[in-house]
């Protein structure tokens, strides 16, 4: 063996006192790659987290076995966000402080939107996995975040085309809208569909009534209800939420308020109020992250499915589990594309990605770090079932069809009545 020159001793010293100042970079470059998780897992949201936190398991279990990331296997920390951003911010320091910095989760738009200033001080990479909020890619724009999800316009605009090309009569329009960040951006962006699609395609211009303003996160909506029966509308958008909404449709009902619309256009509930209500259901249609029956055939798909019933004995994932499983391949993808998980090479690499998923395969917009994927929609309705619903109709639009032109660090331009 040589002696060591002056220069191979300075070498040596240099990577040892890198090691001791920063354990964390020694231990993470040996040891598995840590992914942060930061979702409810508590409080009202904690069935979306539940979703959020199975899908992202079942990604880092597949990635595993397929040899995990760069040859590491991947593992999960997990932090409980209680759909609170103070409690989201204390997580994200805790995790960028270990060393960590890539991270999914934020399915509140106030928990994205808080976090957006300390990934990008941190050097953290951040990927939604359902927040609503339009602001993250447009006025409160940051490289450090990406939504690789359908965007809230997407979505929205797709509704608004599916009335206009199914109910062209139906023109007086309202909304049962939760008076945040995510009810109003939603309500904004169906009003901007309706008032393009009904003319374009019913040849009809949409009436477009106030919204009824409903309160978060309480057990009494009948104020609201009062004020919807007073309202001369055909159709109507909710964007109440979760269980909001499985409350406030329970005290309609004693109202009568749903059977007064011709149709009822619900924002993004998913299969949560049809759980929750069964029978009792007012049939609605309703917009979907992910809709497993829409997907049949996607061997991505089919093996998410088979992998999430072994693992929670629920043939039905919702589309906040494929959410996270999707922003998991992609940042697995942007990794082995850009042969490194630093901040700076998986944020190049996100850009442009495109990348298979269980709706198919997506690309995320390098102007706006917002994924470019279909949108899918399903008509449900109460069945003599052990469910208790049915869907009676799904489709799919295609996202490049609907989604509004890259616009960061501008507000998103709607159309108003």
């Amino acid at each position: 063996m040589r002696n060591p020159n002056r220069r191979h001793v300075l070498q040596l010293g240099a990577a040892g006192a890198t090691a001791l100042s920063f354990p964390h970079l020694a231990l993470a470059q040996s040891g598995p790659l840590r992914i942060g998780l930061i979702t409810p897992l508590s409080g009202p949201q904690e069935f979306i987290g539940t979703y959020v936190k199975n899908g992202a398991e079942i990604a880092v279990d597949q990635i595993n076995k397929a040899g995990g990331i760069l040859g590491r296997q991947v593992a999960l920390e997990i932090r409980d966000d209680k759909a609170n951003p103070a409690a989201a911010l204390a997580a994200a320091r805790e995790l960028l402080g270990m060393g960590i910095n890539l991270h999914v989760g934020g399915i509140s738009s106030a928990v994205v939107l808080a976090l957006a200033p300390v990934m990008a001080q941190e050097k953290g990479v951040h990927l939604t996995c359902g927040a609503g909020t339009e602001k993250m890619n447009h006025e409160a724009y940051s490289e450090n975040m990406f939504r690789p999800g359908d965007s809230p316009d997407a979505r929205g605009r797709a509704q608004a085309r599916l009335m206009a090309e199914k109910y062209p009569d139906v023109t007086r329009w309202t909304g049962l809208i939760p008076d945040h960040e995510y009810g109003r951006t939603m309500w904004g962006i169906f009003v901007d569909g309706l008032l393009e699609f009904y003319p374009a395609i019913a040849k009809k211009k949409p009436e477009i009534l106030d919204p009824i303003l409903m309160p978060y996160g309480v057990s009494d909506y009948r104020n609201g209800i009062t004020a919807a029966l007073r309202v001369q509308a055909e159709g109507c958008f909710n964007a109440t939420y979760g269980g909001d909404a499985i409350t406030m449709f329970q005290q309609a009902r004693g109202f009568g308020l749903m059977q007064r619309y011709k149709v009822v256009c619900d924002a993004a509930n998913e299969f949560l109020v049809a759980r929750g209500m069964k029978q009792q259901l007012p049939p609605q249609w309703t917009g979907m992250h992910y809709y497993a029956a829409a997907n049949k055939g996607n061997a991505m798909s089919d093996r998410f499915v088979a992998d999430y019933t072994a693992k929670t004995r629920d043939p039905e994932p919702l589309g906040w589990a494929a959410e996270a499983h999707a922003a998991i391949y992609a940042l697995a993808r942007a990794a082995e594309k850009g042969k490194s998980t630093e901040t700076r090479s998986v944020i190049a690499s996100l850009k442009g990605l495109t990348w298979d998923t269980v709706t198919g395969p997506r690309t995320m917009r390098a102007e706006d770090n917002q994924a470019v994927k279909d949108v899918e929609l399903v008509f449900i309705e109460p069945a003599s079932t052990d469910k208790g619903y049915q869907v009676g109709q799904y489709i799919k639009v295609d996202g490049k069809s609907v989604i509004l032109p890259p616009s960061p660090g501008q507000k998103l331009k709607l159309r108003t009545a």
